[in-house]
């Protein structure tokens, strides 16, 4: 037999169907599932919306278990596999995924079905420990955390001053962005962090009788 003839052979060996027996399966499903519904409290816990979408984190569990079905069914078969990527290649998504976590959480739940699937389940299991640590050490930076957008309105001739000695003492950083002023009032527009919110709005609203104060994250939650 010569080299070709090998390689040749090797080659069509690979054409050749595997049997996954049902423990396989189950062991597979098993863990595809369990990470998928951790994946299912971690995103309700870290994405924390006025408008929570139920669909999106049950898609998530639906995504891993599905990647695993694929990657269980594309392993045993070479030309089926080939026959499954040109097959997917032709589907699109016309749904604009436009929060940035969602599309992470959409590649974990990828990531945990193709390794549950390639049996590669504590290597799943530590990607997913990493993650999770990870994502909670960097959203409790305080530098990392959205600045807030503090509107105010009024008649007050001086009230910018007025709200700056207000805004001196209650936030450690602050920036009018905008200003507008009319005949008969004036609007500012400043981004400043601050951890006493509630305060800082009820100080400033306490300026006069005609201001108007909204405080605002960069979620776009009214906070006061």
């Amino acid at each position: 037999m010569t080299f070709k003839d090998m390689i040749k052979g090797a080659f069509i060996d690979q054409f050749q169907m595997s049997e996954i027996d049902l423990k396989m399966i189950l062991t597979a499903m098993f863990f595809s599932f369990l990470l998928a519904f951790y994946l299912f409290v971690i995103y309700r816990y870290f994405v924390r919306k006025s408008l929570y979408n139920i669909n999106m984190n049950i898609a998530l569990v639906g995504m891993t278990v599905i990647t695993t079905a694929i990657m269980l069914t594309i392993q045993s078969n070479l030309i089926l596999s080939l026959g499954m990527v040109g097959a997917l290649s032709i589907v699109r998504y016309r749904t604009a995924v436009k929060d940035p976590m969602d599309l992470f959480f959409l590649f974990w739940s990828i990531a945990c079905g193709i390794m549950c699937g390639a049996k590669q389940y504590l290597l799943a299991i530590i990607v997913t420990c990493v993650l999770t640590i990870a994502i909670y050490i960097l959203a409790g930076f305080p530098s990392l955390k959205a600045p807030y957008i503090l509107v105010i309105n009024g008649k007050l001739e001086n009230l910018e001053e007025l709200a700056e000695e207000i805004l001196e003492e209650y936030c450690r950083y602050y920036k009018i962005s905008s200003r507008n002023i009319s005949k008969n009032s004036e609007r500012l527009v400043v981004e400043l962090r601050t951890k006493n919110a509630k305060t800082l709005v009820r100080e400033i609203s306490r300026i006069g009788d005609d201001i108007n104060v909204s405080l605002v994250t960069y979620e776009g939650d009214v906070v006061g």
